[in-house]
């Protein structure tokens, strides 16, 4: 395999260098890390390794063809090798991106290969991650990587393997446009025995019909390909909704109301007691452009029994065991997942989508863990967004009120809070200073409740706080700082579910951690896309009064994208 590459890469350099410039682009990144962290746990710990130092370098090198102006050819190799690796030990060879693309007949758009797609919130979405609020400073260098590192964009798009077309069509009267979007992909291959090859498709059709009216048909569908395995019943996962989106626009001021309704079946496809249930979910926004202020309120209702697989898959795997520092303290006891390592840990976070309700930690979100998605939710939302025209702040806040819309274990429902709220301060700006002086700060509150009951009542609250600063001090040297909170406390009921789904016991669930994070250090920027970044950052963490530690780590950074 590592022949078959180095072959490859060379036959494309050679390529490159034979080709117009025109024609041919390298594109990619490269990045390297060196760490040093220390474990410091209260309890007496002579088994355990204290320290951890490492690193590595990696390039990420892609030849783009256009070898005529309706094709585009990627191919993107990736090279890593880990510090400490001598005489080519440690060095890996991998293909990281691969499709090609193009416009057919000059009217359809196509795509084969590594795609990165979406649909709508209840269709295909890949949610955001489960840290609740933006990050800054030294946890956006460190998020910024994990996001690279599972191919995570701000679009909410899941990269798979497979093909997509889209086209439109414009009319002169009645109907301004109609776009029509399809995709297919392969979720897992066939073993030729017991596992069936299983795909994902689906698309839509969006009609606008005016700048006041857009209206959507979309449907997806998880299935298996039948006989391509043997005795194993083929399973099925079908979701159809129907969107719309309406915008009156005046002067000084705008209004939305946009809205998505559907209904989803799951289940083997002989068995005619598949789970089938409905969703709604509708959101109506107003906006004083005059002052920057805009307010919405929506209503969502999501069955008990609602399942869209490509919009509820998590980001995050908490079925992965800790990668650093893993045990400690003399009865090696397993560390559980905190938020730093969330941040910590690429190894956490999932690329593909799963065919099956994933594991959730309640400690980090328990209202909305698989997105506005999340199924047995109901109740209000509300947000406000505000930014003044000089830019001095940025203001989102966002508060859920939700219960559950069929209880679980009893006829009691679990009611929801959350909120959660960014605000983003430009000192430069409002000082009338040359160098870029800002402050982020972000905070999030969630609550889970149920009155006591025969089955048990639940009390569930989480908060986290994130106060991150970047401050310039000379020309493109910034000064970074961050701080963080997290706080869980209280007592939840699980289900417990098997492989179909379907609730078969309860677990009882406690909590009482906290955890504090404190990071400065510098950044240097070379360029918009190639900056050098060293910080310090300690971490301490107590899970329920038990085996308190403090992680301490320092971390340098390059980072280059071309």
């Amino acid at each position: 395999m590592k022949s078959f590459l180095l072959i490859f890469f060379c036959c494309l350099s050679a390529a490159a260098f034979s080709q117009d410039g025109k024609k041919v682009q390298f594109v990619g990144g490269a990045r390297s890390l060196i760490s040093h962290g220390t474990l410091d746990p209260e309890a007496e710990d002579t088994i355990s390794r204290k320290k951890s130092t490492g690193g590595y370098a990696l390039i990420d090198l892609g030849f783009k063809i256009n070898p005529n102006a309706q094709t585009e050819i990627l191919g993107m190799i990736r090279i890593k090798n880990d510090f400490g690796g001598f005489w080519g030990a440690g060095v890996t060879f991998d293909v990281r991106q691969l499709y090609v693309r193009g416009v057919a007949g000059k009217i359809v758009r196509y795509q084969i290969g590594n795609i990165d797609y979406k649909l709508t919130p209840y269709t295909f979405y890949n949610n955001d991650f489960d840290l609740q609020m933006n990050s800054s400073a030294a946890l956006r260098v460190k998020e910024d990587v994990n996001n690279y590192e599972s191919f995570a964009t701000n679009n909410n798009t899941w990269r798979q393997q497979g093909a997509a077309v889209d086209f439109g069509l414009n009319f002169p009267k009645v109907i301004k446009e109609v776009k029509f979007n399809a995709f297919v992909t392969r979720l897992n291959p066939s073993n030729l025995a017991n596992i069936m090859e299983r795909l994902y498709g689906g698309g839509n059709m969006i009609i606008k019909q005016s700048e006041f009216l857009t209206v959507g048909l979309n449907h997806v569908s998880i299935f298996d390909l039948k006989e391509t395995a043997v005795g194993t019943p083929a399973y099925k996962n079908n979701v159809s909704t129907l969107t719309l989106a309406s915008t009156l626009n005046k002067e000084n001021w705008r209004l939305n109301i946009n809205g998505e309704t559907g209904f989803s079946s799951a289940g083997l496809v002989e068995d005619t007691n598949a789970l089938t249930d409905y969703f709604v979910n509708a959101k109506a926004s107003f906006e004083l452009k005059k002052i920057g202020l805009t307010a919405s309120l929506g209503y969502m209702n999501n069955g008990a029994d609602f399942r869209s697989f490509g919009a509820q898959s998590k980001r995050i795997n908490y079925n992965q065991v800790n990668s650093y520092f893993d045990r400690y303290t003399n009865d090696q006891v397993l560390r559980s997942t905190s938020m730093y390592d969330l941040y910590n840990d690429p190894t956490y976070y999932n690329a593909s989508i799963s065919t099956g309700i994933m594991v959730f930690n309640p400690a980090i979100n328990n209202v909305l863990p698989f997105g506005v998605a999340t199924f047995n939710r109901k109740g209000i939302y509300t947000s406000i967004n505000y930014q003044d025209k000089k830019k001095f702040v940025n203001l989102d806040a966002t508060y859920y009120r939700l219960s559950e819309v069929r209880g679980q274990g009893t006829s009691e429902m679990k009611k929801f809070d959350f909120a959660k709220t960014k605000l983003d301060i430009n000192v430069s700006n409002m000082l009338d200073w040359k160098k870029a002086q800002t402050i982020n700060v972000g905070w999030a509150y969630q609550a889970t409740n149920r009155a006591p009951s025969p089955f048990g009542g639940v009390s569930l609250t989480t908060q986290a706080l994130q106060v991150g600063g970047e401050f310039e001090l000379v020309e493109d040297l910034f000064l970074i700082g961050n701080y963080s909170y997290f706080m869980s406390r209280g007592n939840e009921l699980l289900a417990v579910r098997d492989v179909d789904g379907t609730i078969v016991n309860f677990t009882e669930y406690h909590i009482q951690a906290r955890e504090s994070y404190y990071a400065a250090g510098l950044r240097f920027n070379f360029s918009e896309d190639v900056y050098l970044s060293a910080f310090y950052e300690r971490n301490g963490n107590s899970d329920s009064g038990l085996n308190p530690y403090a992680l301490n780590q320092v971390m340098i950074f390059y980072v280059m994208k071309f």
